[in-house]
């Protein structure tokens, strides 16, 4: 039974938004898996950055589970196993990522080239709960990065900032087999990176992360099928079209498209490993999302007009109802419903999340 309340305030404006999402409820269903979290222990030791996992800290540091596709479970395992470790101290994230890989090529050798043209290895990094504000970093068999930072995600009206680089950042990749060569079979490549803290700073917050703190990652493995072309690898093309990669990713998304944030796991900066677990806001948080994704969808079958009640939403059955149990509600939708504003409350844990049809999100913790 639903026990939040509703407040529908009706407000005069003009205009409206819809950003590109989920197309339709199936999409919408399958974006409902809990975000993988992973505990990132602290070290004491200096790490090397040469694509080598050989320093005591690492053999301490627990694999992750293996990556999966970007649309989770019912599409088929990878072909080639990846997964990944990482540390940090009070300086670095420290990343290491091993990509099982019987053929290791690559062609982009330029700094913020379109690096996932090559396979590649990508991170995304959102530190901060209470910003838009997140990074992503690519690289290749070629140890080439692409670098950018994204206010907010481009299905809600972001742009990539290319000019911004991850100041300092220490990347290495190890090839067990032959770059490049054709004519054997080669095990797998590897990358370990050192990401500094101050290069993801903001100002007037400390760089490094508190101690049981959680940051919000993913990663993902862009891998293209290729022929073999007068020597050289080649991505492969079927009707004069390249043939669509795959995305493999640590935490899926459900949908093809990384730049969901709030789809990525969390990771949890601690100095003993006990147990995986979550912040205190992720119920209220996905609950939050879910209600703009099926208000999205709402809007687009219902004359470009949102709801003001949660219970006429699409897969609010499935979906919402089980989440918002607990949590009251207030919704301030305009007269022409082109405008909305939800407001949830976690009494429980005091928790306040906003979030409107733009995609504007905030969460502050009552007292």
């Amino acid at each position: 039974m639903l026990k939040p309340f509703y407040i529908i305030i009706f407000l005069f404006t003009t205009g409206s938004f819809h950003a590109h999402a989920q197309q339709n409820l199936s999409q919408a269903l399958r974006m409902q898996s809990l975000p993988k979290t992973y505990p990132v222990l602290k070290t004491e030791e200096a790490i090397v950055i040469d694509g080598l996992n050989n320093e005591t800290a690492w053999a301490r540091a627990p694999w992750s589970d293996k990556f999966v596709d970007i649309e989770g479970d019912f599409k088929p395992t990878p072909r080639f196993e990846t997964k990944v470790k990482m540390l940090w101290d009070e300086n670095y994230l420290y990343l290491y990522a091993r990509l099982d890989e019987p053929h290791i090529w690559g062609t982009l050798t330029q700094h913020d080239a379109i690096i996932y043209h090559d396979n590649d290895f990508e991170v995304f990094l959102k530190p901060s709960e209470h910003q838009s504000l997140y990074y992503e970093i690519e690289v290749n068999a070629l140890n080439t990065i692409m670098d950018l930072m994204m206010a907010k995600a481009y299905r809600i009206g972001g742009e990539a900032i290319m000019h911004w680089d991850v100041k300092n950042l220490k990347s290495a990749v190890h090839i067990e087999g032959t770059l490049n060569n054709p004519n054997d079979i080669d095990s797998y490549w590897s990358v370990e990176m050192a990401i500094p803290f101050t290069s993801l700073g903001t100002f007037g917050r400390s760089p490094t992360p508190r101690v049981n703190s959680f940051w919000q990652i993913n990663f993902s493995r862009v891998q293209w099928q290729h022929i073999i072309e007068n020597g050289e690898y080649k991505r492969k093309k079927e009707n004069g079209k390249l043939v669509a990669e795959d995305n493999w990713v640590w935490s899926p998304i459900g949908i093809i498209n990384m730049h969901y944030p709030e789809r990525w796991g969390y990771i949890q900066f601690v100095e003993h490993i006990d147990k995986d677990s979550y912040p205190k806001s992720q119920t209220i948080e996905q609950a939050a999302w879910n209600i703009f994704y099926l208000q999205q969808l709402h809007f687009a079958g219902n004359n470009r007009k949102y709801s003001p009640r949660l219970e006429t939403l699409p897969g609010f059955e499935k979906i919402l109802k089980p989440q918002v149990s607990g949590i009251k509600h207030r919704i301030t939708i305009n007269k022409d419903k082109t405008f909305y504003k939800s407001e949830l409350l976690d009494p429980a844990n005091h928790i306040k999340v906003t979030i409107d049809n733009f995609g504007n999100y905030t969460i502050s913790y009552e007292q």
